[in-house]
């Protein structure tokens, strides 16, 4: 697929999902989680509720539910429902990341990830890299990752230039 087809179909779909899960319509990034470590899912917890965003976490121990009123857990989305999502934050054990990258969708994956070779911290200001990393597998390392996507998100021509660099891997 070509950018605008990404972008357009990322779009529509979008709200087709936000009904889906009975989310809100408001034009806010949509997030998938994709972390094993419980404890990090927690601990993340009080960051994703202040966020101006939605969060749906796949957990496997969890049949769907509305945790919060912006995190939805569930416990598998389905391939063609992955065009959907904004962003992906993942740790080290998510399996072939290069299909959430196929459907432009913005990897947040620690810097030691197994695709490190392409995957570069995105610079707005030279519109090059394809993801935001993070250093520590922690809370607060993410947490400013994800801080840092929210700065890229609200200016749609940067957003629009990562997720073509994203699809062009």
């Amino acid at each position: 697929m070509d950018l605008n087809t990404i972008l357009k179909e990322k779009k529509e779909k979008n709200i087709v999902l936000k009904n889906k899960y009975d989310l809100q319509q408001k034009d806010k990034a949509l997030w998938l989680i994709k972390i094993s470590n419980k404890a990090l899912i927690k601990d993340l917890r009080d960051a994703l509720l202040i966020l101006p965003s939605w969060f749906i976490l796949e957990i496997e121990w969890v049949e769907t539910e509305k945790l919060w009123a912006n995190i939805i857990a569930t416990s598998k989305v389905v391939d063609s429902d992955l065009i959907w999502f904004d962003f992906i934050v993942c740790d080290e054990n998510v399996s072939n990341l290069n299909k959430y990258l196929e459907l432009g969708i913005a990897p947040l994956i620690s810097s030691k990830n197994q695709l490190k070779s392409i995957l570069k911290e995105f610079n707005p200001a030279k519109n090059e890299g394809n993801a935001y990393l993070f250093e520590n597998l922690d809370k607060w390392s993410i947490f400013y990752a994800m801080v840092r996507y929210f700065e890229n998100y609200k200016f749609t021509f940067d957003n629009k230039n990562l997720v073509k660099n994203i699809i062009n891997l």
